[in-house]
């Protein structure tokens, strides 16, 4: 997998307009396109960055007014996927860091700084399901990893 793209939109219909035409523009495999909380619509594809960037075109195309957030992340970190479907393993955590956010493209960008600038694993990654369309990460490692972490993850949340 070389990149992730995500389209978060209030339109539950447009959602799944997007979705197709996202998917039949270019070569891009459908991770997630569902409804999640509060009445919105979430989709996320992967493959190589220039079909997901044309991917993420042709969706936004389709989605106009209705796209609420939307993120291209180019080198995705390999904990990143599992985590979003909810199939990580942790051992025993010495200590927990958590970042909650307001969009789903927040929450994966932010996983994805915090695994790559420090030694933690990524526990969890809830996107916006069940929890009036909040989303959150959580870590696990040392106090320091895992604050580092959370540093990390919190300024690229507090950028965009």
């Amino acid at each position: 997998m070389k990149a992730i793209g995500v389209l978060e939109l209030i339109s539950i219909a447009r959602g799944f307009e997007a979705a197709d035409d996202m998917t039949k523009t270019a070569e891009v495999n459908l991770l997630m396109a569902k409804p999640i909380c509060p009445g919105k619509f979430l989709i996320v594809v992967e493959g190589e960055v220039a079909a997901v960037r044309s991917s993420l075109a042709s969706g936004r195309e389709k989605a106009g007014s209705f796209i609420v957030d939307e993120l291209l992340l180019p080198n995705v970190h390999p904990e990143v996927i599992p985590a979003i479907y909810g199939v990580t393993e942790v051992g025993s955590p010495q200590a927990l860091g958590l970042i909650e956010t307001f969009s789903v493209a927040a929450a994966i960008q932010a996983a994805d700084a915090g695994l790559k600038t420090a030694e933690v694993a990524l526990l969890e990654l809830r996107l916006a399901l069940g929890m009036g369309g909040k989303s959150f990460v959580v870590f696990s490692g040392t106090v320091s990893s895992a604050q580092a972490a959370v540093e990390a993850g919190s300024a690229l949340v507090t950028q965009g």
